[in-house]
């Protein structure tokens, strides 16, 4: 393992060093929680943005000793991590918010989530465009709404309520959205141009193919057998997961812009110092920054 990260080094430095530099030019945890004290932590996407140094030191140590194919599906749950967390959260506080005058806090996001979930199948009829089928997904969403939420200690009142908010949150079609068109809903939602857009489904598309039981992993395998059993440097792959890694820190980025205002300019220097010191722009941040200011 040690000779897979020697001759990384040896081979693309630059890059290799660069990796680094993604968590050395960055946000600094302590502002975060400074600015929003223990707000973040109800949030989704704070939560998130605190696992991304052990995440990405991770992921640095894989693409590094040559664990290419471990290091994509690390970053998928990133990428993937970062559009759900906005997403999610923004309808399930939205609800919430008309309910109740505020926000949401983590445990509730956590139910909600595990609820979605479970309703996976079922939540796809309220996308159908047959009123019979939303109303029959209507109903079974709030039949399990209801089992869930009895099996719980709270008093019958409170039941009543939580039976009634949560099934609100959950009868929402947009919960129910693929990966794909919420890129493309954000994409619009956020004024990024169609290019921009197609950065995102691309990069989720290659995150997933090397996810997912698909052509993409034996096609390398057919290239390098010798990956099958042993860590080995791999330029093709190498390259690959650093363009890929930059890409989901950009999407990272984006999604604290959108959710946290107070870092925004904070944000602005971050993609200031990689402009002028590594000639590299984060453009979906950039879009969105310009979006919301």
């Amino acid at each position: 393992m040690d000779e897979v990260v020697y001759e990384t080094f040896k081979r693309e430095g630059e890059l290799a060093t660069s990796l680094f530099e993604l968590l050395s030019n960055w946000i600094d945890l302590s502002n975060l929680i400074k600015e929003y004290k223990d707000e973040w932590y109800h949030t989704l996407s704070g939560n998130l943005f605190v696992y991304l140094w052990r995440g990405y030191g991770w992921i640095i140590y894989e693409v590094l000793s040559g664990h290419y194919f471990e290091a994509l599906k690390d970053m998928r749950f990133l990428f993937e991590g970062a559009l759900l967390s906005l997403h999610f959260e923004h309808f399930i506080d939205k609800k919430i918010y008309e309910k109740c005058g505020s926000f949401g806090g983590i445990g509730l996001k956590t139910e909600i989530l595990e609820l979605v979930e479970s309703l996976r199948e079922v939540g796809k009829g309220l996308l159908s465009e047959d009123t019979n089928k939303v109303r029959k997904a209507k109903r079974n969403i709030r039949k399990k709404v209801k089992k869930f939420i009895e099996n719980s200690s709270l008093s019958d009142e409170e039941k009543r309520e939580y039976i009634e908010l949560y099934s609100e949150i959950l009868c929402q079609p947009e919960l129910y959205w693929s990966v794909g068109k919420i890129i493309r809903e954000s994409g619009r939602a956020f004024n990024l141009d169609k290019r921009q857009v197609e950065v995102l489904e691309k990069v989720w598309s290659e995150l997933s193919s090397f996810t997912h039981f698909s052509s993409k992993f034996f096609g390398t395998i057919l290239r390098r057998p010798e990956l099958l059993l042993v860590n080995d440097f791999d330029e093709v792959l190498f390259k690959k997961c650093v363009n890929l890694q930059f890409l989901t820190f950009d999407v990272l980025c984006a999604v604290l812009a959108v959710h946290f205002p107070k870092v925004r300019v904070k944000l602005w220097n971050v993609l200031r110092w990689w402009e002028e010191n590594a000639n590299r722009r984060f453009e979906i941040t950039e879009g969105v920054l310009k979006s919301l200011s």
